[in-house]
């Protein structure tokens, strides 16, 4: 059977296009099998290079082989060997060119690669620390008066040398690949190529919903995760912010595309208590919070005096309005709101805007153990820390007034031990 396979391998790199077709339909055959996908590792995995070669192909020929390609990334011992920088390209390309014939197959392959972090880093920009920074400062005052007194500054060496840098930079492959998974509703051109065998079929719209998954395998690096709270170098819009109008299960969208997208915006959330990136996920510019919010509420969850302290987006519900079915997507949303009541101004934030309620309703209808959990912990977050600071503040407002009293002066020994006042302890 070795020796077979070996030599169907063979017609792979064939003169013949219609033996090099023969064969990729045969290696999409067998690649099913999991007994026979170590023999494409063979020879330093040498079929599977010359089935990455092959996506540039004739169409038919291309689609047999990224069918091939998508079985086999699910073998853990042969992603090695897609770990190329000009595939990764390729396969980018093939997803983002108009009208591509391979589009959903290849999201599928990058969707299965990426769970590499070597490969999913290949999306990711550099991130310049600095210029980060800068960008944050910005959010906080939107004034473009200091980058253009900056910009004034330079020579005219300086001006070309940081254009330049900012044109190589301009749009890595994960600003590419959130580009095309956005505008989902606008039409894809037919493509200018190949119109042979294609020609005879119709062309289905690509839906670029294997994407989601892999926004959630880069945001499961630091680095990745730290490019998604970073703005993109298409509209300088936050490309977390792209994903969150998805989650919302009402909105239509396939339960891969939701389920990836909040897996993406929870692994965002863990580094909440960092200032920089606390600062980001609790901004009204994304509105992270009610987004995570509608999905969880149902229908007459609040009375109207509720309602009046809720976000707007979630005080004129429609009387048809469902909860998010999916236990395991309920289980991400409560998670994500969890995360957020690890730092202070995040339970701040989530108080501010009436979180309380909407999990207060939620508790009431759900059976899921596990999100029961989430949402009581939630609660004692989230009011437990209000009520320490309630103490506080009267404690506060009892030393004040104790202070407005004529002094009485006592003598205290130097050696006595003195009895300090109660602390309050932050809760995290």
């Amino acid at each position: 059977m070795e020796a077979q396979v070996a030599e169907l391998f063979s017609f792979l790199s064939d003169s013949r296009e219609d033996l090099r077709k023969l064969a990729a339909e045969n290696c999409a055959g067998i690649s099913k099998s999991t007994d026979l996908q170590p023999l494409f590792g063979m020879n330093d995995g040498a079929a599977v290079k010359k089935l990455m070669e092959m996506i540039g192909d004739h169409p038919m020929i291309a689609h047999d082989a990224v069918t091939a390609m998508v079985n086999l990334s699910t073998n853990k011992d042969l992603i090695k060997h897609f770990n190329n920088d000009a595939f990764i390209a390729s396969l980018v390309l093939s997803i983002i060119m108009p009208g591509s014939f391979l589009a959903d197959l290849c999201c599928m392959l990058l969707n299965n690669l990426t769970k590499e972090e070597e490969i999913a880093l290949k999306l990711v920009p550099e991130v310049d620390e600095k210029e980060e920074e800068e960008k944050f400062k910005l959010r906080m005052n939107p004034s473009l008066l200091a980058e253009r007194l900056a910009d004034a500054s330079l020579t005219e060496g300086e001006k070309s040398e940081s254009t330049s840098k900012k044109q190589r930079r301009r749009t890595p492959y994960l600003d590419n690949l959130l580009e095309v998974f956005v505008p989902v509703s606008e039409t894809v051109p037919a493509s200018s190529s190949s119109t042979e065998d294609v020609d005879e079929q119709p062309k289905a719209k690509p839906t670029y919903n294997f994407l989601a998954g892999v926004f959630a395998n880069v945001s499961m690096a630091p680095g990745g995760a730290k490019a998604l709270r970073s703005r993109s170098n298409v509209d300088n819009v936050i490309r977390l912010a792209k994903l969150l109008p998805f989650i919302n299960h009402e909105g239509g969208w396939d339960s891969i595309r939701r389920g990836g997208c909040m897996s993406a915006v929870k692994n965002c959330c863990f580094d909440v208590q960092d200032e920089t990136t606390g600062g980001l996920l609790l901004s009204a510019e994304l509105n992270l919070v009610p987004y995570i919010l509608l999905p969880l509420c149902g229908p007459h969850d609040f009375d109207d005096e509720d309602i009046d302290s809720l976000p707007e987006d979630l005080q004129l519900l429609e009387p048809t309005k469902t909860r998010e079915p999916v236990i395991h997507f309920r289980l991400i949303l409560v998670e994500v709101l969890l995360l957020l009541t690890s730092s202070r101004p995040g339970r701040h934030h989530l108080r501010d805007l009436k979180v309380y309620n909407v999990v207060r309703a939620l508790h009431l209808g759900e059976k899921d153990e596990e999100v029961i959990d989430r949402i009581e912990r939630i609660v004692t977050m989230v009011m437990g820390d209000e009520e320490a600071e309630k103490a506080a503040a009267a404690e506060e407002v009892a030393v004040t007034k104790a202070k407005k009293k004529p002094a009485v002066l006592q003598v205290v020994d130097d050696d006595s031990d003195v009895e300090e006042g109660p602390v309050i302890e932050e809760i995290v």
